[in-house]
């Protein structure tokens, strides 16, 4: 693949915390380790309240935890030597964020102000969130048109961004290593519209980035090399939405995957469902359609992003009410394509 530069603005901070076992290439196990799995967190608490319970609970089984803050947080106020001299003072919140998981304990946090200038930051912080290296633009030289910024650990301690670049109807991934050195850029795939992004680390066999826009999806597996997986098409996702809702991913097993994602059941004026797939590492299927999870009686944002849990052998999935005091509502689904909660 040849590389593909953008710019827009982001910050990625590298934060130190103690997780689980790593693997032998120094990646953070797959297996469940101290996050909290399905079956430990409350329904109405699957949303992370604050940037150290996302770090607690990142998890390289499912997409980064994402979150807004809508004021200081602690680790952002430890960090603040390196934080209010890029972002200004007093710090523009709210600010979103997103984190992920790192082997060797370490997490990457990718935070963006909402309003305004959205300020690209980079930097590794060690354990006590003491800056290691900097970076004031992690991504330059691009032409406008750039969103949907989205963050992926690798393999090596190495973090990615992933984005849509409207100028070229494309999605672009950035790698750096575990110094902060550019390690590679990757043209990803190429789309019509890409509205909402998501991507998701699969160990030893790369990323998978979807793409959502107003008529449809399209997945990719891009491997470490960089190479599609998926062909140069990358693979349609067969369901339509009344908005282009993003999805979400998790690795049910090793070897398989889940999308969920907000659609109908039919055309225009039909019901909205929560929708499933499991697919295989070849970008094939391995149920016979999309999996009718939930049709939604409540009010839901038709943009929303569900919220995944890893379990043993079960995904719980939430998707937050837009109704004033409705609960979240909460799904489980096996791997085998049962529905255990709804």
């Amino acid at each position: 693949m040849k590389p593909f530069v953008v710019a827009t603005a982001c910050a990625v901070f590298v934060v130190g915390c103690r997780r689980g076992a790593t693997s032998s290439d120094g990646t953070a196990a797959l297996s469940p380790s101290e996050s909290a799995s399905a079956s430990t967190v409350p329904a109405s608490r699957l949303a992370p309240t604050s940037l150290a319970e996302a770090i607690g609970r990142a998890d390289l089984r499912v997409e980064a935890r994402r979150g807004v803050l809508d004021g200081p947080d602690p680790i952002l106020t430890r960090a603040r030597s390196v934080i209010e001299p890029h972002f200004g003072t007093p710090v523009p919140y709210p600010l979103a964020y997103q984190v992920v998981t790192l082997g060797g304990g370490r997490n990457a946090v990718l935070l963006e102000a909402l309003h305004g200038e959205r300020r690209p930051f980079v930097a590794l912080l060690d354990e006590k969130q003491n800056p290691v290296w900097v970076k004031q633009r992690p991504i330059g030289g691009v032409k406008d048109g750039v969103s949907e910024l989205s963050l992926a650990p690798g393999p090596g301690d190495h973090v990615l961004v992933a984005w849509c670049n409207a100028s070229s109807d494309s999605v672009a991934l950035r790698r750096w290593a575990e110094d902060g050195e550019a390690f590679a850029d990757y043209d990803a795939l190429h789309v019509e519209s890409c509205d909402r992004l998501s991507i998701l680390y699969w160990p030893q066999r790369g990323w998978v980035i979807a793409a959502a826009g107003p008529h449809g999806a399209v997945a990719q597996l891009v491997s470490e090399n960089g190479e599609y997986s998926w062909g140069r098409d990358g693979a349609p996702l067969p369901w339509t939405s009344s908005a282009p809702a993003p999805l979400s991913l998790s690795l049910d097993t090793p070897d398989t995957l889940l999308f969920f994602r907000l659609g109908r059941s039919g055309g225009p004026g039909t019901a909205d469902y929560l929708f499933a797939m499991r697919w295989g590492a070849d970008g094939r299927p391995l149920w016979p359609g999309p999996l009718s999870v939930k049709r939604l009686d409540v009010p839901v944002d038709p943009n929303a992003r569900a919220i995944v849990e890893p379990g043993d052998g079960v995904l719980r999935a939430a998707l937050p009410s837009s109704a004033p005091g409705a609960h979240d509502i909460v799904v489980e689904v096996a791997s085998d394509g049962v529905v255990t909660r709804r």
